[in-house]
């Protein structure tokens, strides 16, 4: 996958596993179609202007239609917004990285649904390649190969990873193995 990077520098060399950019391109897509078509809920086409704005905007009519039409305008923001955003940063998510040192990789906390889909914007997870018991690739006919780190801590399975290429997985056990086991 050419999505791999392999950057250069004086003391170290790391190489970087990205998201596969269709996921966010896809994902993207989506959100801003959704936060565009749902604008248009409340729309008659032989209404005047003032009355398709409030039906679609914000409603001026009474406190409660006025607050709902502003948590929907701000729903429709969200999304059109999140779209953008995720259309924008598509090449930059970063999943796993590898260098002298350890391994890099994004971890799956226990967390709530609305947090799961911040995932991505944690902070890389470091281990020290004399941490590393084993890493291996456990093969599953449902989930397909994902990756499993043994450190003294005790064993994990990579589940941010599941996204990286077979080939990708193998390179990043090839690498700690070269370097830590």
């Amino acid at each position: 996958m050419k999505r791999r990077k392999l950057v250069a520098t004086d003391s170290e060399t790391f190489i970087n596993y990205y998201l596969p950019n269709w996921r966010s391109i896809i994902i993207g897509s989506i959100l801003i179609l959704m936060g565009i078509s749902t604008c248009f809920i409340g729309y008659h086409p032989n209404d005047s202007f003032k009355e398709n704005f409030s039906a679609m905007v914000l409603d001026f009519k009474d406190v409660f239609r006025f607050l709902v039409s502003l948590f929907m305008l701000l729903l429709h923001l969200s999304f059109i917004i999140g779209g953008f955003l995720l259309l924008k940063s598509s090449r930059k998510v970063i999943r796993a990285r590898t260098d002298k040192k350890g391994l890099y990789f994004k971890r799956i906390e226990k967390k709530t649904g609305s947090m799961l889909a911040l995932a991505d914007l944690d902070a890389l997870v470091f281990v020290p390649y004399i941490q590393i018991v084993n890493i291996r690739i456990i093969e599953s006919n449902w989930l397909g190969p994902r990756l499993e780190l043994e450190t003294f801590q005790g064993k994990e399975i990579l589940t941010m990873l599941n996204v990286l290429s077979r080939k990708q997985k193998e390179q990043i056990c090839q690498t700690v193995k070269e370097y830590g086991i």
